[in-house]
């Protein structure tokens, strides 16, 4: 009789467990920029180039974002610089967009029962080169700057998909403010159109 009540529990706790479900697909809202102003260039057009080519392998994880950086980034500059001069071409070369995971040095044994500790640090880091060509003769070069921005995460060992999630949305914007500054005060004193 013992037997078959603890046969009937397990089968019980068996069943119902099969009843949860996978952790619901965590969504970040889309970045549209909004809150930035565009810039008006001295230029008669835009072109981005992208130059970086993710490695897709690790410890780069880039490319695991539900949206990568490489296309934040061109979404970014396809918004904020605006085309409106009479003459010459600003290319836009994107020559870094990676986010590597570094392994953090974790507490292991028994005190790692009570501990919940760092265990990655997520570090991202962007380059982009801007140069201004005359369209006629696109090898020589006008003028040049370059915009950077570097962001670090640390994530803790017992990190769910949500937060992971959440710390890559959050870094990517976070750097997306970054290199507005670097458009507002860099590209614009450059190449904007003097008024």
């Amino acid at each position: 009789m013992r037997t078959s009540v603890v046969f009937l529990c397990l089968s019980v706790v068996f069943l119902l467990s099969g009843c949860v479900g996978a952790p619901p697909a965590t969504t970040q809202p889309d970045m549209t920029f909004a809150n930035f102003t565009p810039i008006q260039l001295d230029v008669v057009a835009v072109e981005i180039l992208g130059d970086y080519k993710p490695p897709l392998r690790e410890p780069n994880i880039e490319h695991t974002f539900s949206t990568p950086l490489y296309v934040v980034i061109e979404n970014l500059m396809k918004k904020e610089l605006i085309a409106s001069g009479s003459e010459n071409v600003l290319r836009v070369i994107i020559e870094d967009a990676s986010v590597v995971r570094e392994k953090l040095p974790v507490t292991t044994g028994f005190r790692d029962v009570f501990l919940v500790e760092p265990s990655e640090r997520l570090n991202a880091s962007v380059l982009l080169r801007f140069e201004m060509v005359n369209r006629l003769s696109p090898d020589v070069v006008l003028g040049h700057a370059e915009v950077s921005a570097k962001r670090t995460r640390t994530l803790m060992e017992d990190a769910s998909l949500a937060d992971r999630d959440r710390a890559y949305f959050g870094m990517t914007e976070d750097l997306m403010c970054d290199l507005n500054n670097g458009l507002m005060t860099v590209v614009k004193n450059t190449f904007g159109k003097k008024m």
